[in-house]
């Protein structure tokens, strides 16, 4: 177990961390959250003591392995992909270099002499530590860590520095997987991953009984993942148990009796105030007055629970657009022998909001930037519809990395004629304040680039938003924000992401890249896995017959035998109907008495002498927050047994 004792650190004038208390157990995934700039890197740097407080204790069991994955990554090395995966075993290479070198020598000894013997017995240690570590299947370890990552087999061979920041970011990761520290950091892990390779990576994690500690902004990542949730808020830490969702109903109950106690508070003090001001030349009244004063400088006074800021803002209405804001015909593209896709036929109407996804290398941002007029695809034509502006945001800004302009002077550049005086405003609502103002582009951390850019899309009065990772680095509160700004946004709206929550709230129509073939899918995210999932099972069913619970109609020529199986699936299918029918009805009447008990504990907890009384309330919290755990808990369970009787009775 690591153990973290009042740990402190200041940065200048601010105070960062003030006394962090926190133990980290054996084998748990524990998730670091909190606003932008809160500390949570700085805290997984100090655990990994590679930064030391200004005061306080991290203690290591002996022997404790680390490893440290951070935000960003700057991997300038002309080795090979395979190359620079396999220096993560270097011990075992060296290993098995000296057992080449040793079998050499020894050839040439005769097998009676004292050097033989000595390097007998050292070459029994170089082969003790290859079979250890697994040393011939060290090449299989690679390929396969590196495909989950979605590296292709081409790219083993590609030197480390021709690959994007984001595959750099990836290089990083699976040199870590492979070297299976004892403890993971992990700095973000997901931001440059799509979706496929998040899921690879959540089965890696869960199956791998590490002890994982991870700063995260992907909700449904530490859903699948956290046993426990760290909040870095103010310098202190709070510790949630269970998954994020628990965490975020736990903290707004506790910040909503919080904000009752202080207001309560604030009202007993007002009304002493004016009772002391009212009466204080009373000669009759003097004992009350006195009393009140007394209790004034008695009481302790509760601070105004703290509410982190986010960035606030909507996107400019949209201006009207033709029906068809984007037509694909025959479209295809291709660099050099590589083809990415080929013979798309599409249209965007107006109002639309599509999510593209595909694995990595499959061509999403390569059709955004065919579709922002970046690149020209090497077949068919794209045709922008009547009165369509664009505006499109780039996952990767590299022009502006080494800009020394300052972030006031970069969006007065970008406002219209005559709008440059809003530029403070705008950069206000997106958390540049004071001296943030005069930072140059190229000191911008990721969340401040991601802020910047679209601070810099309000002025421009687009109708069609090209979106690649909007919300990468940005906390999970400034997240909600974007997405509430793309719902309520009037446009259309086309935008590659690999948060599953902020894809499921705005997108109603998927595009999928697959194999060089773009196909559409109506609906939300959530609809679109279904709809993979169904289709993974129909093909399950297909190729295996054994696994189909319901029978084939009578054909000509089936024999006796063949009959029989088929009515026997036919009651295997009934019973199973049955059998969920039944589960289902039982799960209704416990989630009717849960919501029961639901409504009841918020009356109660709503009562004005239990709201102010926290030893009254507290246990109300609990109570609650279980009920609707199970509750939840039932309702998913529910979901699920109806989606499974629906596929049977319409199989």
């Amino acid at each position: 177990m690591i153990s973290l004792t009042n740990i402190r650190l200041r940065y200048g004038d601010r105070e960062v961390l003030k006394g962090v208390n926190l133990n980290i157990r054996d084998g748990e995934c524990l998730a670091i959250v909190g606003p932008n700039g809160c500390g949570k890197s700085t805290l997984l740097r100090i655990i990994a003591k590679m930064e030391q407080p200004d005061s306080g204790e991290v203690v290591h069991p002996n022997r404790l392995t680390l490893g440290h994955l951070p935000q960003e990554a700057n991997l300038d090395s002309s080795r090979t992909l395979e190359t620079e995966l396999l220096s993560s075993f270097a011990e075992v290479q060296d290993a098995l270099s000296e057992m080449a070198q040793i079998e050499h020598a020894m050839a040439y000894l005769p097998h009676d002499s004292p050097e033989y013997e000595r390097l007998l017995r050292r070459y029994a240690e170089a082969s003790h530590c290859v079979e250890h570590g697994d040393g011939y299947q060290l090449e299989a370890k690679v390929r396969r860590v590196a495909a989950g990552l979605g590296f292709r087999p081409e790219d083993l061979r590609r030197p480390c520095r021709e690959f994007s920041g984001g595959w750099q970011m990836r290089i990083l990761l699976a040199k870590l997987l492979l070297r299976k520290p004892d403890v993971l950091l992990l700095d973000e892990p997901t931001n440059h991953l799509d979706l496929e390779t998040m899921l690879w990576l959540e089965e890696w994690i869960r199956t791998g009984k590490r002890t994982v500690v991870m700063v995260s902004h992907e909700r449904a990542f530490m859903d699948r993942l956290a046993h426990r949730i760290v909040c870095l808020e103010q310098g202190t830490a709070e510790v949630y148990p269970g998954d994020y969702s628990h965490y975020v109903e736990q903290s707004a109950l506790k910040r909503e009796a919080l904000w009752k106690a202080y207001e309560h508070q604030q009202r007993e003090i007002a009304a002493a105030e004016a009772f002391i001001r009212k009466f204080r030349y009373n000669a009759a009244r003097a004992p009350q007055v006195q009393s009140r004063i007394k209790l004034l400088d008695k009481i302790e006074r509760l601070e105004p629970p703290f509410h982190p800021t986010a960035i606030h803002f909507d996107f400019p209405p949209a201006p009207p657009s033709y029906r068809d804001v984007l037509t694909l015909r025959n479209v295809g593209h291709r660099y050099g022998d590589l083809r990415v896709f080929s013979n798309v036929n599409l249209i965007v109407t107006r109002g639309e909001k599509i999510g593209l996804v595909g694995v990595n290398g499959a061509g999403k941002s390569t059709l955004l930037r065919i579709l922002a007029g970046r690149e020209r695809p090497t077949e068919g034509e794209v045709v922008v519809g009547g009165n369509v502006s664009i505006a499109y945001f780039a996952q990767y800004d590299l022009d502006r990395r080494n800009s020394s302009q300052t972030v006031l002077q970069a969006i007065e550049a970008a406002a219209p004629l005559g709008q440059a005086s809003r530029a403070r405003d705008v950069l206000g609502a997106f958390l540049f304040t004071g001296d943030d103002v005069e930072k140059p582009l190229s000191v911008l951390s990721g969340g401040e680039r991601t802020r910047f850019r679209l601070a810099e899309m309000l002025f421009s009065p687009a109708n069609l938003l090209l979106l690649d990772e909007p919300t990468n680095h940005l906390d999970i509160t400034s997240r909600a924000t974007v997405e509430d700004a793309l719902q309520s946004y009037t446009g259309t709206v086309i935008v590659v992401s690999h948060d599953r929550v902020f894809m499921d709230k705005v997108t109603n129509r998927i595009l999928e890249i697959e194999d060089g073939r773009v196909s559409t899918f109506p609906g939300t995210y959530s609809d679109y896995l279904l709809h993979k999932q169904m289709m993974v099972e129909r093909e399950g069913l297909t190729d295996n017959g054994d696994a189909d619970p319901s029978p084939a109609p009578a054909r000509p020529g089936r024999s006796k035998e063949q009959r029989l199986l088929a009515r026997e699936r036919q009651k295997a299918r009934a019973r199973k109907v049955h059998s969920l029918a039944r589960k289902i009805a039982a799960l209704e009447s416990q989630i009717a008495a849960q919501e029961a008990r639901l409504a009841e504990l918020d009356r109660q907890m709503a009562a004005p002498a239990v709201a102010s009384d926290y030893s009254r309330l507290a246990p109300l919290m609990e109570e609650r927050l279980r009920t609707e755990t199970d509750l939840r808990r039932n309702l998913d369970q529910w979901e699920n047994l109806q989606q499974e009787l629906m596929a049977l009775q319409s199989s």
